[in-house]
């Protein structure tokens, strides 16, 4: 065989991979994979109130740290979530002592009551039940 004919050969079937991977990244993914919902908006007050390291992290709901825990409820959403807006901030689960301590609950009626629960001084409101605070 022509080396010639090798290297056309091999360029024509680049080009046809090529093409492949530009038609399913650009047309057909998009048309068949949901659009994925963005971040929830309260959590972007955060970034301004948080300083870079590490924080501590409380909710009124548990989050699935352990096997075989629901790793899709509300509680570990919550908490994705926030290290989600937060990242590269490290977040500890459960930590109430860190210099800075995000309060995040469901219910935003109950802030104060985790709060007081945890012995925890508010600093800031970043939105309805999302809030940064410091040990007492």
């Amino acid at each position: 065989m022509n080396p010639g004919r090798v290297t056309a050969a091999l360029v024509l079937l680049a080009a046809a991979g090529i093409l492949r991977i530009l038609f399913v990244h650009f047309f057909s993914e998009p048309r068949r994979e949901p659009r994925r919902e963005p971040i929830d908006p309260r959590y972007e007050a955060l970034r301004t109130l948080v300083p870079a390291g590490e924080a501590g992290y409380v909710s009124d709901l548990p989050v699935a740290v352990h096997l075989g825990e629901d790793a899709a409820s509300l509680g570990t959403r919550m908490y994705l979530m926030t290290q989600f807006a937060l990242a590269p901030v490290v977040l500890r689960y459960d930590d109430a002592q860190a210099k800075v301590v995000i309060a995040n609950v469901a219910d935003p009626a109950r802030l104060p009551e985790l709060l007081r629960q945890r012995s925890l001084a508010l600093v800031a409101v970043a939105a309805p039940g999302l809030a940064v605070a410091r040990p007492r």
